[in-house]
């Protein structure tokens, strides 16, 4: 039984992509303007024989509008390639005709499994929830939280978390934009996560991660808000499905000199 390549290695290319794709724009813009919504992809498809069986999209994701059209038009193309690497569609055609080409092909592999696995008990599944976390003048931060199922013991998580430079034209923001030096603040991350995982701070961190990880990595993604900074680790990036995602809030104060608070907090430093 097939299936969907979500897990860590497929969120970080995504994220990779995401970034590569995203151009930025010099100009300073007005914020106040700028709305947002959320987009909504559903279609459900279940087996001739049994209702109870079926192939099942159920997608949302942030839309910008208003504001400086630049910006609103890269915000949304990178959301919308971000989704498309997820559920596996073609960036090259239109958002919408991309998402109805993946879901076809998740139907057809869903039907090939109906014929030949007629005892399969589980509904496929493929899921995609999104929030704007945070905005103001500066920044604007989304997350996009996931799973798919195509049989097997559990679902597939996946998720992602970035910040946007709204100053210049929506510049997806990397983690040593944020943070000033990133070896700095490691032992304060690896506190931290040993914390929200019900550790203590002097428990050894291969209690959680995979045996390899010596020292607590940089996670794949990470958003700014009003307390802090997040560090979003997708399951299996750094440890076992059984140990499961993570977001490890630094506050401002814990950062210190390590992040420029005013930047992103105050209407960008007004």
């Amino acid at each position: 039984m097939r299936k969907f390549l979500f897990p860590a290695v497929a969120t970080v290319c995504a994220m990779a992509f995401l970034f590569c794709r995203s151009k930025e724009h010099n100009q300073a813009t007005k914020t106040t303007a700028l709305g947002t919504s959320s987009g909504h992809y559903s279609k459900r498809h279940c087996a001739a024989k049994d209702a109870e069986r079926c192939a099942v999209y159920d997608i949302s994701y942030p839309v910008f509008a208003g504001g400086d059209s630049v910006l609103t038009t890269a915000l949304n193309r990178s959301v919308q390639e971000y989704v498309l690497s997820a559920v596996g569609g073609n960036a090259e055609l239109p958002f919408i005709t991309a998402l109805d080409s993946a879901y076809v092909q998740f139907v057809g592999m869903f039907e090939e499994d109906v014929i030949n696995i007629p005892d399969m008990p589980l509904s496929y599944t493929m899921e995609i929830h999104d929030s704007i976390s945070f905005i103001n003048a500066a920044v604007a931060t989304i997350q996009m939280d996931g799973y798919s199922f195509t049989g097997g013991a559990h679902p597939n998580p996946f998720g992602m978390m970035v910040s946007y430079d709204l100053k210049k034209g929506g510049k997806p923001l990397e983690i040593t934009d944020l943070v000033s030096d990133t070896n700095a603040i490691k032992p304060i991350l690896e506190k931290a996560y040993k914390l929200s995982k019900g550790l203590k701070e002097t428990d050894p961190l291969s209690d959680l991660t995979y045996p390899e990880i010596k020292q607590m990595p940089m996670p794949g993604s990470a958003g700014v808000s009003a307390e802090g900074i997040h560090f979003f680790y997708n399951a299996y990036e750094i440890a076992p499905y059984a140990v499961g995602p993570a977001d490890v809030l630094l506050s401002w104060e814990q950062l210190g000199v390590y992040a420029d608070k005013k930047r992103w907090t105050d209407d960008g430093g007004k």
